[in-house]
C-alpha cells in the first residue's frame, strides 16, 4: 500500500491540514459534483425510460392509425375485386375456348374493368386471364394472347401461386413498382385453374397514403406483413418488399414473439436493439413499428453534455478559488486555528488583546449554533410532510409492504402498530357544476376538505387520527383506534365523524361530499386493503344517489346477479333512433330506463362498461351520417364520461353536454345534405338547357317535388319555378345577345310560347324581347 501512501502524502502536501479554506473549496466541490453526477445519472435513466413509455404509446397510436388506413385501402381493392367477380361477362368467359372470339362481351367487360379502375385512384391496371380460351384483358393495352401480353411473366407467376388469393409482388416489381392483388379463378374451384384477376397499385402511392399520414419520425421504420408472413409494405427499406420473414431472422423473432405486452425490445443479429410495437388485425395482417434504441441516447445527448460540462464548471471553480486563496484570500477559520493555538501557547500575552480573539471564538460558536437550531426547526417542519408521504405509500401498495420497513417508518415518524385502524375517503360531488371554482381549482376544495376533517378528528371514541390527500379530488382520514374499544363503538364513531363532515360541510362551505368507509384492520401494514374497501363503497354512489356515506359490504350475491343480467340493447337502440329523430324528451326517458335496467347489475364496472356501450352506439350513428362528422366531436368523450362518479353526474352528462352535441351535429349534417341536393339541381338544370321539369328533378335527388320547392324556397331564395324561369330569360337574352334567330324561334329553343317568353321578360326585364334586342345596338 506504499502507493495510497504516496497519494495521501502529495494530498497533504497540495492543501495542508492548515489550510482549512482551501480543503472546504475543494470538499464544496466534491460534494456538488458528486451528487450532480448521481442525480443526472438517474436523471438520464428515468428520462430514458419516460422516452421509451412515450415511443409506445405514440408506436401503438401510430399502428392503429396505419391499420386503419392500410385495411381501408388493401380492403378496398378486394372488394372491387369482388364486385368485378360478381360481373356476368367475366363469369361466362370462365370454362369458354371461344372467348377469344365474343368481341362484344370482351368490350363489354373491358368497359366495365374501366369504371372499377376509375372508382379507386390506388388502381393502376386490372388484369383479367383466360386459360381455356388464352385470352388477357387489360386497361392498358387491351386483348392479347398471354405469349404477346406485356403481362406475360405476371400471369405466369401468379398462376403458380400457392394461394387462392391475396396480396404479391411480381418479378417485374423494380420496373413498374406494383403491388398485386391476386384472385385465382374461379374462387370456390375443385377442379384446375381457369383464369386469373390481377389487380395492379402503384406501391409508391399506396405507401404515400398510408404512412405519410401516419409517422413523422424519420428513423421510425413501418412494416405491413400479410397473413402468409411476406412483407407486403416497407416505410424505410424498399428492399424487403416481397420477401418471406422466415428468412429474416429480426422479423422472425418478433412474429413469433409469445408475450402479452403489444410492445417489446428486440436485438437483431448484430446486437442492436429496437423498441418495437406490433398490432394484428382480423384478416391476419400484422403491424410492426421498429424504432432503433440508439435514437433515445441521441435525444438525451444534452443531457450527458450538460452533466460533463456542469462538473467541469464545478472544478474550475474550485482551481480558481484555490489559487485565490493561496495569494489574497482570508479563511476567518484558519485565523480562529491560529489565535486558538496562539492563545494556548501563551504567544500573545496581554498585549496581543486575547479578549478579542475568544469574543471572536464565541461569535463563531453562536453562529453554530444559530445554525444548528435553524436546521432543527427545517426537520421539524418538513416531519409531517415526509410522515403522509409515508402513509400514503402504505394505502397505494398493491404489494404486501415489508414488515421491517413498516417498523422503521413507524419507529421515525411516531406512529402507531397495533390497534385498529379504518381508512375513509371523502370525495367532493358535482364539482362539474360548482360554480365558485375554476376547473384547475380542485386542490382549493381538497384543501378546505382537509381543514375541516382535521378540526373533527378529536372524537371521544377515537384515539387518533391522520389525513391525507391524494389529488385534488378526494381526501383521505386514517383513524386508529385503542384495542380497548369494541366493534360497535368504533363502528359508530366512524359514521359519527362521516356524518359531521358531512353536516359541516354543507352548512359552512354549501357544498356535498360522498364518503366510503372501509374496513378495520388489525394493522397498519394493511391499511391499502381498508382504502381499496372505502374505494369500492364509493362506486356505490352510482346506484345510489341518495345515500351519502357508503360502508363497505362485501357481496357474495353478485355473481348470481350478474349471471342473470343483460345488456339493454332494445332500450340503446331506442335512445340512438330517438337522437336521430330529434325527440330529445324521449331520450331521456329511454336514458332513464337503460338505467333502471343496468341497475339490476349491482357491479359498478357492468354499469360503467355499459354507458360506455351506450356512448360507442351514439357514437357510430354520428358517423353513419357522413365523413369528417366525428371531427367535430372535440375532446374524448369516454375521458369526460370516465370522469363522472355519481347517476346524477352520468344522467346529467348524457342529457346536458352529450345530447346537445349530437343534436348540433346532426343538424349540421341535414343542412349540409340539403344544400347539396339544391347544387345538384340547379347543375342538372344548367347541363340541360333549362328543361328538366321539378318532378324529374325531385326524382333526381329521391325527394318529393313539394319538399324540393320549399327547399329551393330556403336555400335560393326562390322557387324552383322561379328560378327555373330566370335561368330561361337569361338564356334567351343571351341568344337575342349573340343569334339573329326570331322571338318565336328563341321560344322554341328555351321552351316557352312567344307569349309566355314576353310575359317572363316584362317580370324580369321590364321590357318585351323585341325591346331588350332594339337596346344592344
Amino acid at each position: 500500500m506504499n502507493w495510497l501512501r504516496k497519494i495521501q502524502h502529495l494530498f497533504q502536501y497540495a492543501i495542508p491540514r492548515t489550510n482549512y479554506f482551501k480543503r472546504l473549496v475543494w470538499l464544496g466541490c466534491i460534494s456538488v459534483s458528486l451528487p450532480l453526477i448521481i442525480l443526472g445519472s438517474a436523471y438520464y435513466q428515468i428520462s430514458v425510460e419516460k422516452l421509451k413509455h412515450q415511443f409506445q404509446e405514440d408506436s401503438l397510436t401510430s399502428l392503429t392509425q396505419l391499420k386503419d388506413r392500410t385495411e381501408s385501402a388493401m380492403t378496398s381493392v378486394e372488394y372491387q375485386s369482388l364486385q368485378l367477380l360478381n360481373n356476368p361477362s367475366l363469369r361466362s368467359a370462365l370454362g369458354q375456348p371461344t372467348f377469344s372470339e365474343q368481341f362484344v362481351t370482351q368490350l363489354e367487360l373491358l368497359d366495365y374493368m374501366q369504371v372499377q379502375k376509375n372508382a379507386s385512384p390506388l388502381i393502376q391496371d386490372i388484369v383479367f386471364y383466360s386459360s381455356m380460351s388464352d385470352t388477357v384483358l387489360t386497361n392498358f393495352y387491351g386483348k392479347s394472347t398471354l405469349e404477346n401480353s406485356p403481362q406475360q411473366s405476371s400471369i405466369q407467376a401468379a398462376m403458380s401461386l400457392t394461394k387462392s388469393e391475396g396480396w404479391t409482388y411480381f418479378p417485374g416489381y423494380r420496373q413498374n413498382g406494383y403491388i398485386s392483388y391476386v384472385r385465382q379463378l374461379p374462387v370456390m374451384r375443385t377442379g384446375p385453374l381457369q383464369g386469373l384477376l390481377i389487380f395492379q397499385v402503384k406501391a409508391s402511392e399506396i405507401e404515400k397514403l398510408i404512412f405519410q399520414s401516419v409517422t413523422d419520425k424519420l428513423s421510425e421504420s413501418l412494416i405491413v406483413i400479410d397473413s402468409d408472413n411476406t412483407i407486403l409494405l416497407h416505410s424505410t427499406d424498399s428492399s424487403l418488399l416481397g420477401k418471406s420473414t422466415n428468412e429474416l431472422p429480426l422479423y422472425k423473432s418478433i412474429l413469433t414473439y409469445d408475450g402479452k405486452n403489444q410492445s417489446f425490445i428486440t436485438t437483431n443479429e448484430s446486437g442492436e436493439k429496437f423498441l418495437t410495437a406490433i398490432n394484428k388485425s382480423s384478416l391476419g395482417r400484422t403491424y410492426i413499428s421498429l424504432w432503433p434504441e440508439q435514437e433515445l441516447t441521441k435525444q438525451l445527448n444534452w443531457l450527458r453534455l450538460l452533466i460533463v460540462s456542469s462538473v467541469i464548471i464545478i472544478l474550475i471553480f474550485g482551481i480558481i478559488l484555490t489559487i485565490a486563496s493561496s495569494k489574497f484570500a482570508y479563511s476567518p477559520i484558519d485565523q480562529l486555528i491560529r489565535y486558538g493555538g496562539q492563545l494556548r501557547n501563551g504567544a500573545l500575552g496581554r498585549v496581543s488583546g486575547s479578549g478579542n480573539e475568544l469574543d471572536y471564538i464565541r461569535s463563531s460558536l453562536a453562529y453554530l449554533n444559530e445554525q444548528a437550531s435553524s436546521l432543527q426547526n427545517y426537520v421539524q417542519k418538513i416531519q409531517p410532510a415526509l410522515r403522509d408521504q409515508f402513509m400514503m405509500k402504505l394505502l397505494l401498495s398493491s404489494n404486501v409492504v415489508k414488515l421491517a420497513e413498516v417498523e422503521d417508518g413507524c419507529q421515525s415518524f411516531q406512529l402507531p402498530m397495533s390497534g385498529r385502524f379504518a381508512v375513509l375517503i371523502v370525495r367532493p360531488e358535482n364539482l362539474f357544476k360548482e360554480k365558485r371554482f375554476f376547473p384547475n381549482e380542485g386542490p382549493v376544495i381538497a384543501f378546505a376538505v382537509k381543514n375541516v376533517m382535521h378540526e373533527l378528528i378529536d372524537h371521544e371514541h377515537i384515539s387518533e387520527g391522520f389525513v391525507l390527500g391524494e389529488d385534488g379530488r378526494e381526501s383521505i382520514a386514517v383513524i386508529h383506534f385503542k384495542d380497548s374499544a369494541n366493534e360497535t363503538d368504533r363502528n359508530q364513531a366512524l359514521l359519527a365523524y362521516a356524518t359531521k363532515i358531512r353536516e359541516i360541510l354543507r352548512t359552512h362551505l354549501s357544498f356535498d361530499v360522498s364518503i366510503g368507509i372501509g374496513g378495520l384492520r388489525s394493522e397498519i401494514a394493511l391499511i391499502s386493503e381498508s382504502y381499496k374497501e372505502a374505494s369500492r363503497a364509493l362506486q356505490q354512489r352510482l346506484f345510489d344517489d341518495n345515500r351519502t356515506i357508503f360502508l363497505f359490504e362485501s357481496k357474495t350475491a353478485t355473481a348470481e346477479r350478474l349471471s342473470l343480467f343483460n345488456y339493454p340493447k332494445d332500450i340503446e337502440l331506442s335512445i340512438t333512433e330517438y337522437l336521430l329523430q330529434g325527440d330529445h324528451l324521449m331520450a331521456k326517458q329511454s336514458l332513464q330506463l337503460f338505467y333502471e335496467r343496468i341497475r339490476i347489475s349491482d357491479s359498478y364496472n357492468t354499469a360503467i362498461y355499459c354507458y360506455h356501450i351506450l356512448l360507442s352506439s351514439i357514437i357510430q350513428s354520428l358517423e353513419e351520417m357522413g365523413y369528417g362528422v366525428l371531427d367535430n366531436l372535440g375532446d374524448n368523450l369516454f375521458v369526460q364520461l370516465k370522469a363522472r362518479q355519481t347517476y346524477s353526474e352520468v344522467q346529467e352528462w348524457f342529457i346536458e353536454v352529450l345530447f346537445p352535441i349530437h343534436k348540433q351535429i346532426a343538424e349540421q349534417s341535414r343542412t349540409n345534405s340539403t344544400r347539396k341536393a339544391v347544387q345538384l339541381v340547379c347543375q342538372h338544370i344548367e347541363a340541360n338547357q333549362g328543361m328538366p321539369s321539378l318532378i324529374e328533378c325531385a326524382e333526381l335527388v329521391q325527394i318529393s317535388p313539394s319538399y324540393l320547392s320549399r327547399l329551393f324556397k330556403q336555400e335560393a331564395g326562390m322557387t324552383f319555378i322561379e328560378y327555373l324561369m330566370k335561368y330561361k330569360v337569361e338564356r334567351a337574352k343571351k341568344l337575342l345577345e349573340e343569334t339573329n334567330y326570331s322571338i318565336t324561334e328563341i321560344a322554341e329553343i328555351i321552351g316557352y310560347s312567344e307569349r309566355n317568353l314576353n310575359r317572363a321578360f316584362q317580370r324580369h326585364v321590364m321590357m318585351s324581347p323585341n325591346q331588350y334586342r332594339l337596346s344592344l345596338r
